[in-house]
Formats: C-alpha cells, sequence, structure tokens
C-alpha cells in the first residue's frame, strides 16, 4: 500500500520531512553515533558533526522510502543510478567477484541495482532475531530480485556460488562479533568480519569495492572500485589478518567520502564504548 501511495516528488517529500523529524527527535544510539563520528572524523569541528548526525538520520528515512518505492516497480532503481567503471562488472561475469560495501550511501538500493541490472548476485546476510521483521526484510528484498544467504550458512556453499562464476556481496564494515578478527578501523583496533579476506584467500576470486552515494533523493551514484590487491603472506592466517586490513582501508574511504550517509548508530567499536563512558 505504501509503494502504492509513495512517489517520486511532492508526496515522498512530504513523508521525509515528517519521518526524519520524528527520527531526529527521538534520536536512537545518539551517543553511539556521536562517538563513531569523534573517532571517524576527529578534525571535524562540533558543528560539523553535529550536521553530519542530522544528515545521518535523514538519509535513514530516505533509504526506507526509497526502499518501498521500489517494492511497487523495481525496475524505477535503473533510472535512479549513474553507474561508475561498469565494464569492470562485465568483465568478470561468468568469472566471479566478491562485492564488498559497507553501511554507506543506500546499500539496499546498491544490491537491487546489480539484481535488475543483471548481474548473478547473492548478497550474505545477518538476519534479524524478529522472525516477523525477518520475513518482512526477506520479502521486500526478493520484491526487488536480491538474492541472499543467511550469514550462518556454511562457508563451503558460499566459496561454491564463487566458484560457479556467480557474484557473492558481503557487508563488510560492522562489528565481527566473536567470529571476527582484530583489525584498526580508523585508528582503533576492532573485531571485524574476515569473510571476504577468507573467501578471496580460498578461491582467488577478486575483491570488488561498490561505492553508493545518494545526490538527491531517488537519484544515486554507484561506484565500481579497482579489485584490492593483496600477496600471500607466511601463512594462512597472516594473509587473511592483510587482506582484512586492506578492506578495512577500503571502508573508512566510503564513510569518509559520506559521512552522512554512513550507519553511525552501529556500535561498531563494540569492545570500547565502556571505556569511552558509553
Amino acid at each position: 500500500m505504501l509503494a502504492k501511495l509513495l512517489r517520486p516528488g511532492a508526496r515522498a517529500g512530504f513523508a521525509a520531512a515528517l519521518l526524519s523529524w520524528l527520527l531526529r527527535t527521538a534520536a536512537p544510539r545518539r551517543r553511539v553515533a556521536e562517538q563513531n563520528l569523534r573517532i571517524a572524523l576527529p578534525e571535524a569541528s562540533k558543528e560539523e558533526r553535529r550536521r553530519i548526525l542530522k544528515g545521518t538520520y535523514d538519509h535513514l528515512v530516505w533509504m526506507g522510502i526509497e526502499f518501498i518505492m521500489l517494492q511497487d516497480d523495481p525496475s524505477l532503481v535503473l533510472d535512479w543510478v549513474e553507474a561508475e567503471n561498469i565494464s569492470l562488472l562485465d568483465s568478470l561475469v561468468g568469472k566471479g567477484a566478491i562485492f564488498i560495501s559497507g553501511h554507506v550511501g543506500n546499500w539496499e538500493l546498491g544490491v537491487a541495482w546489480l539484481a535488475q541490472s543483471g548481474y548473478n548476485l547473492t548478497s550474505i546476510v545477518r538476519e534479524s532475531s524478529d522472525p516477523n521483521e525477518r520475513g518482512l526484510i526477506e520479502r521486500m528484498r526478493s520484491r526487488v530480485g536480491v538474492r541472499t544467504m543467511p550469514k550462518t550458512t556454511p562457508m563451503t556453499r558460499a566459496a561454491s556460488l564463487l566458484r560457479r562464476g556467480e557474484f557473492l556481496g558481503i557487508l563488510t564494515d560492522q562489528h565481527g562479533g566473536p567470529e571476527g578478527i582484530p583489525s584498526r578501523f580508523f585508528g582503533i583496533e576492532t573485531s571485524t568480519s574476515q569473510g571476504a579476506a577468507v573467501f578471496a584467500w580460498l578461491t582467488k576470486k577478486p575483491i570488488i569495492p561498490i561505492f553508493t552515494h545518494r545526490i538527491a533523493p531517488c537519484r544515486h551514484a554507484i561506484r565500481v572500485g579497482s579489485p584490492i590487491e593483496w600477496q600471500p603472506l607466511g601463512s594462512r592466517d597472516e594473509t587473511i589478518s592483510h587482506i582484512t586490513d586492506l578492506v578495512n582501508l577500503t571502508m573508512e574511504r566510503m564513510v569518509l567520502e559520506s559521512p552522512e550517509q554512513w550507519l553511525a548508530q552501529h556500535r561498531r567499536f563494540r569492545e570500547h564504548y565502556k571505556n569511552m563512558g558509553i
């Protein structure tokens, strides 16, 4: 119903203005976001970080509205996106690659664009613990053509997709939890997911960064980055740690390009928040 009611233009703009005001007023995880922005942008003034924080809440609202609008007509995403360096994607069709991105820009729209553009992609996702929420998100992604694989799926299945020449998508900027490995992110050592590094080490498939950025409501830029260059080191663990460090550096660049479109509310530095008074 919402997808039919909302359309790019006045209706969507009014809904976004109202919801942005409500979200900024409630300001969920504000202190976490403020601390994350201090870590990522140490040279920014307090006023600049406050402006960016406001932007992160506005961005989340627009992200939701855009994804809802795509439910009625997923092909709209092809009109909304200006893509750069698509020739690299085309050269990898049938060969397999690991696409990495972060919670920057409209990441849901990014994978929808890949799916609607015909790229054979499966995204690894961290599922919600709420079955109703999990089912809703899965249905919404399915409607725009996105195929997903739970993070808990055996790694061998994901590796087999890559070996068959398909694409695997991973959002690599979240806290890695107990399964992660320590790696520096904006100078702070924190648990980081090693999935992209492990798949690259196992399959020798390239790691391709995908940058997404909202230029305006329902207008986005997607840039396909150059493959992350890595070399095998003395052992498996050393190599995976090395690749993970390179992935984190790529995530830092994504955040710095569009800090107001970063999910700063995520508890990325979970081990350190108690020492920071959060």
